[in-house]
């Protein structure tokens, strides 16, 4: 597929051209969202709204930039919006109506991985995170995505490499060490 093309399709009237785009990017976008936002459903929204979004403002998109970075910023800022969202509301939900609410399985694996993993950094770390290490951007992909400048990310993410050894138990020798790289 060759998004330029697709993209000068959508940009001059044909809707159904950005049907590739979708089956492309569904998935991996899910994944970015569900590790962003540790929720199933919520994950399945964010990635609508993104194409949503994404459709709408495609006469914005700048062919001289990278489409998926273009992309997963859009999603970022769905997530970072989701979870500022989700901050409010659970300080005004009373205490007693979250026992009621029993989590998914997938809610329940998040808890034990963000637990041993993501516990302690920030949202914008664990963006660096998931699109490195998860969706394998290089992060000079990741820094066009945030708006940052490269050296800023490498930075970054050689913080957050330093802050996961120092804070995850049993680090040495397990599957963290190997998939950050340390």
């Amino acid at each position: 597929m060759n998004i330029e093309e697709v993209i000068q399709r959508v940009q001059q009237g044909d809707s159904n051209a950005f049907e590739p785009i979708i089956h492309a990017y569904q998935q991996r976008l899910f994944a970015y969202c569900f590790y962003m936002l540790g929720n199933r459903q919520e994950a399945e929204d964010a990635v609508q709204e993104v194409f949503i979004r994404s459709y709408q403002s495609l006469h914005l998109y700048r062919f001289d930039q990278s489409f998926p970075a273009w992309l997963y910023k859009i999603a970022g800022n769905q997530c970072l919006t989701l979870l500022k969202r989700r901050k409010i509301w659970n300080a005004l939900l009373p205490k007693f109506w979250r026992q009621f609410n029993e989590p998914s399985a997938e809610e329940e694996m998040w808890k034990q991985v963000s637990a041993d993993l993501l516990k302690g950094l920030t949202v914008e770390e664990r963006q660096i995170i998931i699109l490195h290490v998860l969706e394998g951007y290089t992060l000079d992909e990741i820094a066009q995505s945030l708006q940052l400048k490269a050296g800023t990310v490498r930075k970054r993410f050689e913080r957050i490499r330093k802050k996961l050894k120092k804070t995850s138990t049993n680090w040495e020798g397990s599957t963290y060490e190997k998939t950050i790289g340390i």
